[in-house]
């Protein structure tokens, strides 16, 4: 462009008039133009990605308008937080799935069901197949001490819980059930007249029995803490309950701190179990185990129940008076091992899984008892000791 074109008058700078804006001409001369005749290459269409062309009007208004469509029920305000605080939550009002409309009932089918993608990616229901969903699992039952001749709920923790599935409880009645989650469920039953343990079969689709799982008893139960254990030969550890071996293959020992009273009728219970840092094939075939003994406070006499292992499918429950053998109990696979001691009316009976064991003559256990549990193989869950009236 020649500057001999860009002068201005010095009267046009004089002007005082407004919406004017300095621009070159046709020629390439310098004048003032009204901002009204300003031609925008604009475009109005959301297709274009090439620079230099403004959005038009029209297509602003497009987008305010999907903009408030599609979060007119969050109360959109134009910020990003806004924006934020207006998705819905994911409601079956407003839960779109393709192929799937949101008014579509299929009853109760949360059972065994899976939210997942078709081939197209559609989000679909689809059924799980039973067969993969894990067995059920119990592994707690709060406050397991329930008399006789009531009804009320119990509490069953555990894992793989399904809101169908069925709890059956060996010699009780079960009235219904209320499921809380895969870990936790209310059953609500009537006891039997029968005290004892008792098992509980649990199916989600897959079935299974725990033995001896719920404690009935007509009394007042004493559960041993951590606390209530002295004369401690470690290595050994304790939990509510339970007396663990912390070793293993290396004995340790402690005293009940519960005195089994003579002027009372009692039962003390307890579970023998494995030690998981025992591989029992390791367990020699013939080995001695000392168990629980029980110490006579007055003569001092000792009642030592032990374990003779052949395996874990033969094993036998022995007991010795001050080391000479009174007799072998038996006993079968080491899964049986819940015993019960009950001192009823001057004499004691052994209980295995509910079964009467023995019957001990009316001279042995005549006063007051201490027992002394061993670990070093084994360890000991579900301890109790229940005063009856």
């Amino acid at each position: 462009m020649s500057t001999n074109h860009n002068r201005i008058r010095v009267s046009d700078l004089e002007t005082d008039e407004r919406d004017k804006i300095l621009a070159t001409n046709s020629k390439g001369e310098l004048e003032f133009i009204a901002t009204k005749n300003i031609k925008v290459d604009s475009y109005n269409a959301l297709d274009y990605d090439q620079e230099g062309k403004a959005l038009d009007a029209r297509q602003g208004k497009i987008l305010k308008d999907l903009v408030n469509n599609k979060t007119d029920k969050g109360g959109f305000q134009g910020t990003a937080q806004d924006l934020a605080n207006s998705i819905p939550d994911l409601n079956s009002a407003n839960l779109k799935l393709g192929s799937y409309t949101s008014t579509r009932n299929d009853g109760q089918l949360y059972t065994n069901k899976v939210l997942s993608t078709d081939a197209s990616g559609n989000l679909k229901l689809y059924s799980l197949p039973i067969s993969t969903y894990p067995a059920p699992y119990l592994t707690e039952i709060p406050n397991n001490n329930y008399l006789p001749n009531t009804t009320g709920n119990i509490v069953l923790k555990g894992s793989f819980f399904t809101p169908n599935m069925t709890v059956l409880i060996q010699g009780q009645t079960v009235n219904y059930i209320t499921f809380i989650s895969d870990n936790e469920i209310y059953v609500n039953i009537t006891i039997g007249s029968e005290e004892g343990l008792f098992g509980v079969t649990l199916n989600n689709g897959l079935s299974v029995t725990f033995a001896d799982a719920l404690l009935i008893v007509l009394g007042t139960v004493y559960i041993p803490t951590i606390s209530d254990w002295t004369n401690v030969a470690n290595p050994i550890s304790f939990e509510t309950g339970e007396v663990l071996t912390q070793t293993g293959y290396s004995q340790g020992s402690a005293l009940l701190n519960f005195t089994l009273d003579k002027t009372k009728n009692y039962s003390l219970y307890y579970k023998m179990e494995i030690s998981p840092l025992i591989i029992p094939s390791s367990i020699g075939r013939g080995t001695y185990q000392n168990a629980v003994f029980l110490r006579d406070q007055v003569t001092g006499d000792v009642y030592s129940f032990f374990i003779w292992w052949f395996d874990i499918d033969s094993v036998n429950l022995m007991c010795r008076k001050n080391n000479a053998e009174i007799t072998a109990f038996g006993g079968g696979s080491f899964s049986n091992f819940n015993l019960r001691f009950h001192f009823n009316n001057g004499k004691m009976y052994l209980y295995m899984s509910g079964i009467l064991l023995y019957s001990f003559g009316d001279n042995e256990f005549q006063n007051s008892l201490e027992a002394t549990f061993s670990v070093g193989l084994f360890d000991y869950k579900k301890i109790k000791y229940v005063v009856h009236p």
